[in-house]
């Protein structure tokens, strides 16, 4: 299969870019993970959404989608 036939398709079946629904699985199981608290660290809950080694552009991410950095994101939560 051709990349954009399927990624037409996604997008015609889905209504978004894969990249911009994958983010999104991403950000939510991010805000389930922090909202648990079993994981303090950032870096964990970047590494377990997929964000491993670049702990900064998971931070970037979840604060494009949530407009609030991870840790704010606890402390509004608590």
């Amino acid at each position: 299969m051709n990349v954009d036939y399927v990624s037409r398709q996604f997008v015609l079946q889905v209504g978004k870019r894969f990249s911009t629904y994958l983010n999104e699985l991403r950000i939510n199981k991010a805000k389930k993970l922090l909202l648990d608290g079993s994981n303090e660290k950032i870096y964990c809950v970047a590494e377990q959404v997929g964000c491993g080694n670049n702990p900064q552009y998971f931070s970037h991410l979840f604060k494009k989608y949530t407009r609030m950095t991870p840790k704010e994101f606890i402390q509004s939560q608590k």
